[in-house]
């Protein structure tokens, strides 16, 4: 079918929707919305509009509707959520799908889109010129959004509602599927009068329900009146939101308590826990006002948790926007004042977010609370939200991650981390803690030098310890079995506190340097090393010959002694032991001999000469895997 130019068109309104723009466009030329959008190349089958039209059109339909109406491609464009940029800087919309408009419901549960638009009465009546006293205002594109309930401009809360009928603009009674606009075939409405059908009403000879036909660009008399204070706090918050989603159109803003990224997502994750955990927060909001607004919601939802949903029925969606602009307002608060302003209050989010996500996570059924933590925010929630026990992130099971936020902003990463605690790391910065517990033997010291690795790899990487152990190639149980050592050590004393400020001036320490080794690399490089014959004879040059008892140094003792040195790692996991748990043979009599050497007593005569010698030759080596990047080493 070609598409004429349209007579006579009109020029945009700033941030103007497309739905709005074709009610305003019908007006003026006294056809219906459907006629206009068959005109505009917008529908075909059944005169329909479909609602995904309002996220994107597509570039063949943008192109059309450009030519059709006498407009820049860019203009076209821009009545979209995608072409005006809202789609970029309003984080759920990112990934928001609306096919045929089926996925309206998920859209809803992440907060990302209102099909039905919400509307402020003295907006949609116009500045006073004469295009938009006679055709009304713009319909604002961010009014589809559920983070906007209250326009700056006017200083009010916007209106969900038609005041007559008291339905929404914009969705249709019943089953029938939600579209760009509702009686999209009925003409001679005003933009700004409401479409809803009247059931019941409708004549028989009638081709379409008879619409509600109330002015929506009138404030209503019966609207709720908001306490001064409550309305500037709510403002305040609203444009705040708005410098988020317009930031070319805003003033340089503060710093605030996350990144543009993060920043609603991390709102909106609060305003779910506000929600599941409530009535806990209300001190959030600090008014009787705004705490019953979020009463009005939020014990819906929670009867409906607690009152499990039988077979055949249906209930609403927990995770949705309010449809009431101000209950969304009251919870968005709430959110707001969860979260905080100041990036640096890591421990006192913690605090706040804490009592709430135990009491949501208690409330809330198994694979909501699975759906919650696959939600994405920032690694200053994801850390106060994680539950730790005995100093690490709960593992929740052998290899099942809760989180994988850091758990510290860090500058060094986790590849630069040993596998085991150098021992001059721990002797510089562990003496507190060795005196508040008491002596402390070899081995117990060997294990908190090995939860002390694990540590630091969730400061810098994030996750479970077993997740750690995998990222340091510690064995599970060997990790486990340290960190079970490391509570029968500081569990009596109650020195987690003590623990966890060693390790973190440990990370300080990482932080401030500018060289730092890169043990990962190291590991990966000596991962199937063995010693070299022809080194191994270098090393014994000019030494007594050692006896031939299964304790007496011998190659493999030698590497294994070797790799650790390079690799700051625990000997019993060197590639020499691990090939002979691989093939299945005994390990005791290696494990006897390099004990031996790392004895005193066997530190003594030409033992003591090869150690040194070792000492050497593992620093050559060493330098050689760092220089190696990304090489495996072979004999």
């Amino acid at each position: 079918m070609e598409h004429r130019v349209l007579a006579r068109s009109l020029a945009p309104l700033p941030e103007e929707s497309l739905p709005g723009f074709l009610l305003r466009l019908a007006y003026r030329l006294d056809r219906s919305p459907a006629r206009i959008g068959v005109l505009c190349g917008l529908s075909s089958l059944q005169h329909r509009l479909p609602a995904e039209y309002l996220l994107a059109l597509p570039p063949q339909l943008a192109t059309t509707l450009a030519r059709t109406t006498r407009l820049s491609l860019a203009e076209a464009q821009a009545l979209t959520l995608v072409g005006s940029g809202l789609a970029t800087t309003y984080t759920p919309l990112v990934t928001t799908r609306l096919d045929q408009g089926r996925n309206h419901a998920a859209a809803r549960r992440r907060w990302a889109i209102n099909l039905s638009s919400r509307f402020c009465p003295r907006c949609l009546a116009g500045d006073g010129s004469l295009v938009q006293s006679t055709l009304g205002g713009a319909w604002r594109l961010r009014w589809h959004l559920p983070v906007v309930f209250a326009c700056p401009q006017h200083s009010a809360l916007l209106s969900g509602t038609c005041p007559q009928c008291r339905n929404p603009p914009n969705r249709p009674p019943g089953t029938e599927r939600v579209g760009l606009l509702m009686q999209r075939a009925a003409d001679g409405l005003h933009p700004a009068q409401c479409r809803h059908p009247m059931l019941g009403t409708r004549p028989a000879s009638a081709r379409i329900n008879r619409s509600c036909g109330a002015r929506l660009d009138q404030p209503s008399e019966d609207s709720p009146v908001m306490n001064p204070d409550d309305m500037d706090r709510l403002l305040v918050l609203q444009r705040r939101i708005d410098q988020h989603l317009l930031p070319e159109a805003s003033p340089p803003r503060s710093e605030c308590g996350a990144s543009d990224r993060y920043f609603f997502l991390d709102l909106i994750a609060a305003v779910q826990l506000v929600k599941f955990s409530w009535p806990l927060g209300s001190n959030l909001v600090r008014s009787a006002a705004l705490s019953s607004l979020i009463d009005s919601h939020a014990n819906v939802i929670v009867n409906q948790l607690d009152q499990p949903v039988g077979p055949g029925t249906r209930s609403s969606s927990p995770w949705s926007a309010p449809d009431d602009p101000a209950e969304c307002a009251a919870l968005l608060l709430a959110a707001d004042e969860l979260l905080g302003h100041d990036p640096r209050d890591d421990a006192e989010l913690r605090d706040r977010v804490q009592s709430l996500s135990r009491a949501a996570f208690e409330r809330i059924p198994t694979n909501m609370a699975a759906a919650f933590r696959r939600m994405e925010f920032s690694p200053v929630l994801a850390r106060a939200l994680a539950r730790k026990v005995n100093g690490f992130y709960q593992a929740g099971g052998h290899r099942h991650s809760k989180l994988r936020a850091p758990s510290r902003e860090c500058r060094f990463s986790a590849e630069h981390v040993p596998a085991l605690m150098p021992s001059t790391w721990f002797d510089t910065h562990f003496t507190g803690l060795v005196e508040r517990v008491g002596p402390i033997t070899v081995w117990n010291m060997r294990h908190l030098r090995r939860a002390a690795s694990l540590k630091l790899v969730e400061m810098a990487a994030g996750g479970t310890w077993p997740e750690c152990a995998e990222t340091l190639g510690t064995p599970w149980n060997t990790a486990q079995h340290s960190l079970k050592i490391l509570k029968r050590v500081l569990a009596p004393t109650e020195s987690w506190e003590a623990f966890d400020q060693a390790v973190d001036q440990v990370a300080c320490a990482l932080d401030s340097h500018t060289l730092r080794i890169n043990y990962a690399e190291r590991r990966h490089a000596l991962a199937s090393w063995r010693m070299p014959d022809a080194d191994w004879i270098t090393l014994c040059e000019g030494l007594s010959q050692f006896g031939c008892e299964p304790t007496s140094p011998r190659p493999p003792a030698a590497a294994a002694l070797v790799w650790a040195k390079v690799t700051q790692g625990d000997y019993l996991h060197s590639p020499a032991l691990s090939a002979l748990r691989r093939s299945g043979q005994n390990t005791a009599h290696l494990v006897a001999a390099v004990n031996r050497m790392r004895t005193a007593a066997g530190r003594k005569g030409a033992v003591g000469q090869l150690l040194h010698r070792l000492d050497q030759y593992a620093s050559r080596l060493a330098l050689t895997c760092d220089q190696s990047q990304g090489s495996t080493l072979v004999p």
